[in-house]
């Protein structure tokens, strides 16, 4: 049983049980779940297809992260005029767990044993993630780190030679 559902301006097919990266949605917290009424097309007995959307369908998903995809470099330039200009962006991104499809009669929901997977991942991940990041000025302050001791070369050099 599977879905394709609009949301973003993008189309996504979603089958139950499954993760996917969407545009970000702005307003909903971390755990909460959405109801993805833009149901273009809806495959279970059998293949109903909207004109535009399926009436009487939804696709319900269980919000597991927001996040920041990889960076993308935009560069411009025009030849012979010294015009170059390169620059990052990252798109955000709102990850979703697909928990129930239902058109009419017909519906299904996913096992719970696959959303606590899930969030288990999702968990492991933003621990793993918060490991790799340097602490931050403030929390160096906060945590009364003492500042690194000035070094000059010079005296670097004297202590190899000793």
């Amino acid at each position: 049983m599977y879905s394709i559902v609009e949301t973003g301006g993008f189309q996504y097919k979603v089958e139950l049980g499954k993760a996917y990266k969407v545009p970000s949605i702005d307003g909903a917290a971390v755990g909460s779940t959405l109801e993805l009424k833009s149901v273009l097309l809806f495959s279970g007995k059998e293949v109903k297809v909207g004109t535009p959307v399926v009436a009487d369908s939804l696709v319900k998903v269980e919000i597991l992260a927001h996040g920041k995809g990889d960076t993308v470099i935009v560069f411009k330039k025009k030849r012979r005029t010294r015009y170059e200009r390169r620059n990052g962006h990252r798109q955000g991104y709102t990850e979703v767990l697909v928990t129930e499809i239902r058109s009419g009669a017909e519906s299904a929901t996913v096992d719970p044993k696959v959303i606590e997977r899930n969030r288990a991942r999702v968990a492991a991940l933003a621990k793993q993630k918060a490991q790799n990041t340097p602490l931050t000025r403030k929390e160096k302050i906060a945590q009364g780190l003492p500042k690194p001791a000035k070094v000059k070369k010079n005296s670097l050099r004297k202590e190899k030679e000793a």
